[in-house]
């Protein structure tokens, strides 16, 4: 229950920051990945903390995907530095239903922002690659996340 809410926590921390252009990026290095964002929309923009969002995201896969993994670090700024939270690393087809097939791909959901969530900064990575480890992208996001 706890790895749960955690997951809930870290994806509606890292889907609440990649909507804004001007705090999310290609990870430095990031070469070939096989899926290029089209657009990434999160209704309300910004998030807020307690409160559910509904994620949009579009563009397109290069090749077929049939199973593969993500790595999602996060920190945190508190007390005059940056605190490394727990990473975690999930299967993409619990997120998703494989084999997805190469082309346009849509996504939609809702996330709910838990109530328990610090205001504050935060900044970290989403890395998902495919079943022959081939990076499928890289985000790097820094945000500000208050109720």
């Amino acid at each position: 229950m706890k790895q749960t809410l955690f997951i809930i926590f870290a994806i509606s921390v890292i889907l609440a920051t990649v909507a804004h252009a001007d705090i999310w990026s290609q990870c430095p290095g990031n070469s070939d990945p096989t899926f290029s964002i089209t657009t990434l929309t999160v209704t309300p923009d910004p998030p807020k903390i307690g409160q559910s969002c509904v994620v949009n995201l579009v563009g397109t896969l290069n090749d077929e995907v049939t199973s593969g993994s993500s790595l999602f670090t996060l920190y945190f700024y508190i007390a005059g530095g940056w605190r490394k939270l727990p990473s975690f690393s999930n299967d993409v087809c619990k997120i998703v239903t494989c084999p997805v097939q190469p082309g346009p791909f849509k996504f939609t959901t809702t996330i709910n922002v838990p109530f328990i969530t610090p205001p504050g900064q935060y900044q970290g990575s989403l890395i998902l690659t495919d079943q022959n480890s081939r990076n499928i992208t890289c985000l790097d996001f820094a945000t500000t996340l208050s109720h």
